[in-house]
């Protein structure tokens, strides 16, 4: 499959459940690719157990070399999601999924393996990963399945598209949910590790992206006069230029209505930098403890 994808360079998707392997083959296809003498580069959209890059974002990376984990690869661009779970913010997946993409091959990669999330199954899952498929015509897809569990989406795929079916290894193993927010907890720690506050006006940023408050969505212009400060803590936030390039993610510290400021804690970011707030679902604190989602708050005690 290897020699095949290499002859035949282009954008790799994989698809599979969770823990079937999906990232580790990813890895192996585009660190074979590179020692065939093509470059390659990795796009990680899988947000609930990313590699590359922290959860709740798509990341990146050019693949330089013989590479073992996804996490050695270079973190070369970012885009944020704000939300684990793919189904409330699949645009925004697919949507940076196909900005770092076209990024990849702009920056030289003739391979580009995407990563995605183990949401496969059921009605709404198929129709999204063909939507996304059709927007990212791949060249090639490598289907892991246990048990025939992604032939609904094999079944209708644009014809030209070179499909690989896998069994899962024997060494793979399914996690507990537990176990896989501890990862995930542990991947914000990490990336949260070193920040500072960093501190903007309302008036010098340009809210982004709709977010969900008691049962309801809220643009993105009304989050800070209809969601209260207190509820606003620890939501995870996009922290963009003028063109919508992210510098960083963030998470709220605080809201003063009075003083029109709102404060973020960050990895290191020039305030002039940040002209963008795009906000999440998710609420993570700058332990990287997932304190759970707006969406969810009924009350404004958290």
């Amino acid at each position: 499959m290897a020699d095949a994808i290499a002859a035949s360079p282009g954008i790799v998707m994989m698809l599979g459940a969770t823990d079937v392997g999906k990232t580790t083959t990813a890895t192996r296809l585009a660190g074979a690719a590179v020692r065939a003498g093509v470059p390659a580069a990795i796009v990680d959209a899988d947000t609930g157990q990313s590699d590359l890059g922290p959860p709740a974002a798509v990341g990146w990376g050019p693949v330089r070399g013989a590479v073992r984990w996804m996490a050695g690869v270079p973190l070369a661009g970012l885009w944020f999601v704000g939300e684990t779970a793919p189904q409330r913010v699949h645009r925004h997946l697919v949507e940076g999924t196909l900005a770092l993409t076209g990024q990849a091959r702009r920056q030289g990669a003739q391979i580009v393996v995407v990563d995605t999330t183990g949401w496969i199954e059921g009605a709404g899952a198929v129709a999204a990963k063909l939507r996304k498929i059709r927007r990212l015509a791949p060249r090639h897809l490598v289907a892991i399945q246990r048990d025939r569990e992604v032939e609904p989406i094999l079944a209708q795929v644009p014809r030209g598209t070179v499909v690989h079916r896998l069994r899962p290894a024997a060494a793979v193993r399914r996690r507990a949910a537990q176990e896989r927010r501890a990862l995930r907890e542990a991947k914000f720690a990490g990336y949260f590790a070193g920040s500072a506050p960093l501190v903007l006006d309302f008036d010098d940023i340009t809210p982004q992206r709709d977010t969900f408050y008691r049962g309801r969505r809220v643009p993105p212009s009304r989050v800070l006069a209809e969601v209260p400060p207190e509820a606003l803590r620890h939501l995870l936030v996009g922290l963009a230029d003028r063109r919508g390039t992210i510098k960083a993610m963030g998470t709220v510290a605080d809201v003063d209505p009075v003083l029109r400021r709102i404060a973020f804690v960050a990895p290191p970011v020039p305030p002039r930098a940040v002209r963008v707030v795009q906000w999440g679902i998710l609420r993570v604190t700058p332990g990287g403890r997932e304190a759970g989602r707006l969406s969810d708050l009924r009350g404004v005690s958290v």
